[in-house]
Protein backbone atom coordinates (compact mmCIF):
# COMPACT_ATOMS: atom_id res chain seq x y z
CA UNK A 1 0.00 0.00 0.00
CA UNK A 2 2.78 2.45 0.89
CA UNK A 3 4.45 1.58 -2.43
CA UNK A 4 1.29 2.59 -4.33
CA UNK A 5 1.13 5.91 -2.47
CA UNK A 6 4.80 6.56 -3.21
CA UNK A 7 4.27 5.84 -6.92
CA UNK A 8 1.26 8.16 -7.03
CA UNK A 9 3.32 10.95 -5.45
CA UNK A 10 6.18 10.39 -7.90
CA UNK A 11 3.69 10.58 -10.82
CA UNK A 12 2.22 13.84 -9.47
CA UNK A 13 5.69 15.34 -9.09
CA UNK A 14 6.63 14.27 -12.64
CA UNK A 15 3.41 15.75 -14.04
CA UNK A 16 4.04 19.00 -12.16
CA UNK A 17 7.63 19.18 -13.43
CA UNK A 18 6.46 18.46 -16.98
CA UNK A 19 3.80 21.17 -16.75
CA UNK A 20 6.35 23.66 -15.40
CA UNK A 21 8.79 22.73 -18.18
CA UNK A 22 6.13 23.30 -20.87
CA UNK A 23 5.19 26.63 -19.29
CA UNK A 24 8.83 27.69 -19.16
CA UNK A 25 9.33 26.78 -22.83
CA UNK A 26 6.23 28.77 -23.79
CA UNK A 27 7.49 31.82 -21.89
CA UNK A 28 10.91 31.59 -23.53
CA UNK A 29 9.27 31.27 -26.97
CA UNK A 30 7.16 34.41 -26.36
CA UNK A 31 10.21 36.33 -25.13
CA UNK A 32 12.11 35.41 -28.30
CA UNK A 33 9.39 36.68 -30.63
CA UNK A 34 10.46 39.76 -32.62
CA UNK A 35 9.52 43.00 -30.89
CA UNK A 36 8.54 46.31 -32.45
CA UNK A 37 6.89 45.28 -35.69
CA UNK A 38 3.20 44.85 -35.12
CA UNK A 39 0.62 43.35 -37.46
CA UNK A 40 0.94 45.17 -40.77
CA UNK A 41 4.11 46.77 -39.43
CA UNK A 42 6.72 48.61 -41.42
CA UNK A 43 10.30 49.11 -40.29
CA UNK A 44 11.45 52.62 -39.41
CA UNK A 45 14.95 53.92 -38.86
CA UNK A 46 15.83 53.09 -35.27
CA UNK A 47 18.79 53.82 -33.05
CA UNK A 48 20.85 50.88 -31.82
CA UNK A 49 20.37 52.03 -28.22
CA UNK A 50 18.18 54.58 -26.47
CA UNK A 51 19.61 58.09 -26.48
CA UNK A 52 19.48 60.98 -24.00
CA UNK A 53 17.50 64.07 -24.99
CA UNK A 54 19.60 67.18 -25.51
CA UNK A 55 17.18 69.27 -27.55
CA UNK A 56 13.83 69.67 -29.27
CA UNK A 57 12.92 69.95 -32.92
CA UNK A 58 9.43 70.89 -34.00
CA UNK A 59 7.62 70.91 -37.33
CA UNK A 60 5.20 69.24 -39.71
CA UNK A 61 5.86 65.52 -40.16
CA UNK A 62 6.10 64.00 -43.63
CA UNK A 63 6.28 60.29 -44.36
CA UNK A 64 7.20 58.12 -47.33
CA UNK A 65 7.08 54.39 -47.82
CA UNK A 66 9.96 52.54 -49.44
CA UNK A 67 9.02 48.83 -49.67
CA UNK A 68 8.65 47.53 -46.12
CA UNK A 69 10.25 50.66 -44.64
CA UNK A 70 8.61 53.93 -43.62
CA UNK A 71 10.73 57.08 -43.59
CA UNK A 72 9.89 60.21 -41.60
CA UNK A 73 11.09 63.78 -41.82
CA UNK A 74 10.19 67.09 -40.21
CA UNK A 75 10.02 70.43 -41.97
CA UNK A 76 11.61 72.45 -39.18
CA UNK A 77 12.71 76.08 -39.02
CA UNK A 78 16.34 74.94 -39.29
CA UNK A 79 15.61 72.83 -42.41
CA UNK A 80 14.75 69.22 -43.17
CA UNK A 81 15.24 66.86 -40.23
CA UNK A 82 15.30 63.06 -40.69
CA UNK A 83 13.91 61.07 -37.77
CA UNK A 84 15.54 58.02 -36.18
CA UNK A 85 13.30 56.43 -33.54
CA UNK A 86 13.99 54.50 -30.31
CA UNK A 87 14.58 50.74 -30.54
CA UNK A 88 11.37 48.76 -31.04
CA UNK A 89 9.36 51.49 -32.77
CA UNK A 90 7.64 50.81 -36.10
CA UNK A 91 4.99 52.19 -38.44
CA UNK A 92 1.68 50.78 -39.59
CA UNK A 93 0.52 50.73 -43.21
CA UNK A 94 -1.16 54.12 -42.65
CA UNK A 95 2.35 55.47 -41.87
CA UNK A 96 1.47 56.15 -38.25
CA UNK A 97 4.44 55.64 -35.93
CA UNK A 98 3.95 53.18 -33.08
CA UNK A 99 6.15 52.84 -30.03
CA UNK A 100 7.46 49.53 -28.73
CA UNK A 101 4.18 48.98 -26.82
CA UNK A 102 2.12 49.45 -30.01
CA UNK A 103 0.73 52.89 -29.11
CA UNK A 104 0.34 55.39 -31.96
CA UNK A 105 2.76 58.26 -31.31
CA UNK A 106 2.43 60.38 -34.47
CA UNK A 107 0.64 60.73 -37.77
CA UNK A 108 2.04 62.27 -40.98
CA UNK A 109 0.87 65.82 -41.68
CA UNK A 110 0.69 66.85 -38.03
CA UNK A 111 2.93 69.36 -36.31
CA UNK A 112 4.84 67.59 -33.56
CA UNK A 113 7.72 68.26 -31.18
CA UNK A 114 10.52 65.67 -30.98
CA UNK A 115 12.75 65.44 -27.94
CA UNK A 116 16.10 63.93 -28.80
CA UNK A 117 19.57 64.68 -30.00
CA UNK A 118 20.85 66.09 -33.28
CA UNK A 119 23.36 64.33 -35.46
CA UNK A 120 25.23 65.15 -38.63
CA UNK A 121 23.64 66.10 -41.92
CA UNK A 122 23.30 62.92 -43.94
CA UNK A 123 21.03 60.12 -45.09
CA UNK A 124 18.99 57.56 -43.19
CA UNK A 125 19.61 54.04 -44.56
CA UNK A 126 16.72 52.84 -46.74
CA UNK A 127 15.26 56.34 -47.13
CA UNK A 128 15.68 58.99 -49.80
CA UNK A 129 16.90 62.53 -49.32
CA UNK A 130 19.26 64.18 -46.91
CA UNK A 131 18.87 66.32 -43.83
CA UNK A 132 19.93 66.74 -40.22
CA UNK A 133 19.59 63.33 -38.56
CA UNK A 134 17.62 63.53 -35.31
CA UNK A 135 17.64 60.66 -32.80
CA UNK A 136 14.20 60.78 -31.17
CA UNK A 137 13.73 60.02 -27.48
CA UNK A 138 10.07 61.08 -27.22
CA UNK A 139 7.27 62.62 -29.27
CA UNK A 140 5.01 65.37 -27.96
CA UNK A 141 2.34 67.70 -29.21
CA UNK A 142 3.93 71.14 -29.48
CA UNK A 143 3.20 73.74 -26.85
CA UNK A 144 0.36 76.09 -27.76
CA UNK A 145 1.90 78.96 -25.81
CA UNK A 146 2.59 81.87 -28.05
Amino acid sequence: MQEAVRRARVRRVRRLLLALGVLLLALVAVALLPQGLHRGGLAVATADVASDASGVVQGRVSAARNGDRACFAVAAVQGRVLLVFPPGWSADTGLRVRDAAGQTRLRPGTVMAFLGSPGAVGRVPGCSGTGRIWTVTDVRLPSLRG
